[in-house]
């Protein structure tokens, strides 16, 4: 009899010392959560453990039925789209299945007029067959999360010195367009600023950021209600934008307007140069050949620039054109933004080109893995072609980088040298390099 009793004692203290510690874990946990209401699994009710003095109209009450009261809740504090995920979410009948094994589960939606929660529920106690009978249900704020995710996805697609949508962000769009229609009235603008390595070199890199931060202000007032308007690295800008042929010229003038009349605190003037494509010019090429058109024009603009300047670039030009001949392939390197630019290319291989979305690493992964590289030399192909190994290489003063092996070309592996040489506007900000692939004859 005195075991008995002594069990019975123990049994009590036990369970008094149980509930004092669940008292604790709800009291802590009403820091951190607007509602908290116990579940009881067998009767199908619930009772009421807390509530935020801030959100007392809960629409449940105190007690209540569990599937009653939560349908009720979800169809006046439950945006449309998320009640249905609510209504599973908390669905008694398989409840203890999804919390088997878990130390909790969680639901993320967006309420009428309360922005993001996220409702939780923790196992509670099992009967003796081990069955759970209890569960917590609570719902916490989320907004400050949510926010803070959706500025770091914002930074993201951002760049930082002009706030226009950056390359990652060009990249993706890209695909955007490559994969649906392209609309008639699209036009793909190519922008880039004459003269910043000058600037830079003269006057030093914050009047260099004044002038491509101005290029920015130019193309956002002038472009970005009609599209998207990117920089991609360097001094180099983009837009895709939508405009009927006629108004278009009307937005150039306004555009070459807002330049001429631009002036900085460290610099007097802003020039640029410009290429941009329409879509009624050219209805059967993608956007990746459209862009590379846009980017020949702008180039042709920059020569017209520097021949006016009394710069003579043409003879420059001509043997530029003539070395490339002699390369299977020449490309201008961005190492800071993992990008590059196609200078010259054969034409069959160029249309490879618009599944690499012009990122240099993945275009580099890419003959690797589709083995255009000899088995016997990918590896030393992919290790002096590494983004990484290279930002370092040219960072530590040197000017000139190659590795030889061998690929396939008509149907047969060929000695092949791939030869890097840093750019006359290279800095380490803006590491550009020149990628010549030649084979050896």
């Amino acid at each position: 009899m005195d075991n008995l009793v002594n069990n019975n004692m123990e049994m009590s203290f036990d369970c008094e010392t149980n509930l004092r510690e669940q008292l604790a874990v709800v009291d802590s946990m009403s820091k951190f959560y607007i509602y908290i209401y116990s579940f009881d699994l067998v009767t199908e009710m619930y009772k009421e453990i807390y509530v935020d003095e801030a959100h007392v109209h809960t629409i449940m009450g105190s007690a209540g039925n569990i599937s009653i009261s939560v349908k009720d809740m979800s169809r006046m504090l439950v945006k449309p789209e998320y009640i249905s995920g609510m209504l599973e979410f908390t669905e008694i009948s398989t409840m203890g299945a999804r919390l088997q094994d878990k130390k909790y589960i969680t639901y993320q939606y967006e309420g009428i007029n309360t922005g993001w929660l996220e409702a939780i529920l923790f196992p509670g106690t099992v009967d003796e067959n081990g069955v759970l009978t209890k569960v917590i249900f609570a719902v916490r704020d989320i907004n400050y999360e949510k926010n803070k995710e959706s500025q770091l996805l914002y930074n993201s697609y951002v760049d930082d010195l002009t706030q226009l949508y950056n390359r990652k962000m060009y990249n993706e769009n890209m695909i955007e367009y490559d994969n649906g229609k392209l609309h008639n009235n699209l036009v793909f603008l190519s922008v880039d600023v004459n003269g910043l390595k000058i600037v830079n070199d003269t006057l030093g890199h914050d009047a260099g950021d004044e002038l491509i931060t101005g290029v920015a202000d130019c193309l956002r007032k002038s472009f970005s209600q009609y599209g998207r308007v990117y920089r991609l690295g360097g001094d180099e800008f983009a837009a895709v934008i939508y405009i009927s042929p006629a108004n278009l010229p009307r937005l150039i003038g306004q555009f070459n307007g807002y330049v001429e009349s631009w002036h900085g605190k460290l610099v007097e003037s802003l020039s640029i140069s410009m290429g941009y494509v329409t879509m009624t010019e050219c209805g059967d090429k993608n956007i990746y050949e459209i862009a590379k058109i846009a980017d020949e024009r702008m180039y042709r603009d920059k020569e017209q620039y520097y021949a006016l300047k009394g710069v003579d670039r043409t003879g420059r030009q001509s043997a530029h054109n003539a070395l490339s001949c002699m390369y299977e392939k020449v490309l201008k390197l961005n190492l800071s933004t993992n990008s590059y630019q196609i200078i010259h290319i054969d034409e069959n291989e160029f249309k490879q080109f618009n599944d690499t979305r012009y990122t240099f690493s993945v275009e580099i992964k890419r003959y690797a893995t589709a083995e255009y590289i000899h088995p016997k030399d990918q590896q030393k192909y992919l290790d002096a072609l590494n983004i990484d190994f290279l930002k370092e290489h040219f960072k530590q003063g040197n000017c000139y980088h190659s590795v030889s092996y061998r690929r396939i070309v008509s149907g047969e592996f060929v000695p092949v040298v791939a030869e890097l040489v840093r750019a006359d506007d290279y800095t380490d900000d803006n590491q550009t390099v020149f990628l010549f692939i030649k084979i050896k004859r």
